[in-house]
């Protein structure tokens, strides 16, 4: 197992370029198994990534990668994604709807991916079978079979993943699919827009996604959107450290909650059409209350990352996580690092900020917490362990690199 050695104090300071998005490039990756060809541009080269082109490599298509992009193509001779790689990620279960939509069948393995809490695909599968899928669960396997049909299908949660899966097996079904209360993500959107791009007839408006049967489907190249939670993670590492950073590749329009919530804490921020400028104080204001949502909202996937950086904060700040149960294992692991944090339950968190935190020894539960304890070691006074280094290799691309040409004394061991 990895590790990161992080020496803590140092104010970053630098340019940083932000990677393709994970939560953009892994269902359009998926789609690429209902798709006949696509190429794509701003590939992150993370463990996540890699995990699914192996599960498509597995499933017969071909993968190519030049000039700086991936191209899949061919057919799948496999309607049974790998097991062992499916239980490595939460997003292996799109393959279920973009391998049913297309060939009328697949069996697949529970989806695996970070622990924060109850998140059955009880839902994925009712979608499924509004679309008009037989399913039927053997042991750990979930077998779908069925030619799907377009139908109105109204989500009872608003979920990101079954939006995409739902997407993903209409764009291959017959007549129209109309999907309510919809996810709203940029990620989805990317996913939308690169389907378009290929010949799929796919329209939002506001929380409604509207899926017609594809006339012709064409090879046409998509570029990955930037990833708006790595840039807020960097963004995180400038306020823990009082430091001053530019973010380029990046899309501001799509961050203004987490900007603004940064803002609130007394950062400096100006953006440009694809660039963020962040300049931290020296102490940090404590903000009442924030909670987290689905988009346009305050992110969950920035909630650790908050959290590290309101550990430094001046006064008393409250961060309520209202999207995963057990998204607080970041938190004991910040208290051994000094911070004040108090749970007045799994998903409400008191935070009283510290003049500093101290390198210690700590681990990684998940990703984002992961990001968390790379963001206060960085700020902290002294030397961190950070274990865990699976987890955060899983969202962020060369992170040592790119702290390290902004000024952070980190290295992996």
């Amino acid at each position: 197992m990895s590790c990161y050695i992080i020496e803590g104090g140092t104010a970053l300071s630098g340019e940083v370029e932000i990677s393709g998005a994970k939560n953009a490039v892994l269902p359009i990756l998926a789609a690429g198994t209902a798709l006949g060809e696509i190429r794509l541009k701003n590939v992150p080269f993370l463990s996540d990534v890699s995990n699914t082109l192996m599960i498509i490599k597995k499933l017969g298509k071909k993968i190519t990668a030049e000039d700086g992009g991936i191209t899949i193509s061919g057919e799948a001779v496999s309607l049974e994604p790998d097991s062992v790689l499916s239980r490595k990620m939460r997003s292996s279960v799109l393959f279920m709807g973009a391998l049913l939509g297309k060939y009328g069948e697949v069996s697949i393995a529970e989806p695996g991916g970070c622990r924060l809490g109850e998140r059955p695909v009880d839902v994925h599968l009712w979608a499924m079978e509004r679309l008009g899928a037989k399913i039927k669960c053997r042991g750990e396997k979930i077998e779908c079979r069925g030619r799907l049909r377009g139908c109105e299908i109204t989500l009872p949660i608003i979920s990101v993943g079954v939006t995409e899966n739902i997407i993903l097996a209409a764009i291959n079904a017959e007549g129209v699919t109309v999907i309510k209360n919809s996810a709203r993500e940029p990620e989805i959107d990317d996913l939308i827009a690169c389907l378009n791009a290929q010949g799929c007839r796919i329209r939002r408006r506001r929380d409604i996604i509207t899926v017609e049967p594809v006339s012709k489907l064409y090879c046409r190249e998509h570029g990955i959107m930037p990833d708006r939670i790595e840039a807020g993670t960097y963004i995180a590492m400038a306020a823990a450290t009082g430091g001053e950073l530019f973010l380029k590749n990046t899309r501001p329009e799509c961050m203004r909650k987490i900007l603004s919530v940064f803002e609130k804490t007394g950062c400096i921020i100006k953006t440009d059409k694809d660039k963020i400028y962040i300049d931290a104080p020296s102490r940090l204001c404590a903000l009442d209350e924030v909670i987290t949502m689905p988009y346009p909202f305050f992110p969950t996937d920035m909630q650790p990352q908050l959290c590290a950086v309101l550990s430094l904060a001046r006064g008393k700040s409250v961060i309520r996580e209202t999207l995963f149960s057990a998204r607080n294992k970041h938190i004991p692991e910040l208290v051994k690092m000094g911070a004040d944090i108090r749970c007045i339950s799994e998903s409400i968190f008191e935070i009283r900020g510290r003049d500093k935190l101290s390198g210690t020894d700590v681990e990684a539960k998940d990703l984002r917490g992961g990001a968390a304890l790379v963001a206060a070691a960085l700020s902290a006074e002294g030397i961190s362990r950070v274990e865990g280094v699976e987890y955060v290799e899983r969202g962020y691309e060369s992170l040592c690199a790119k702290v390290g040409l902004i000024g952070g004394n980190i290295r992996k061991e």
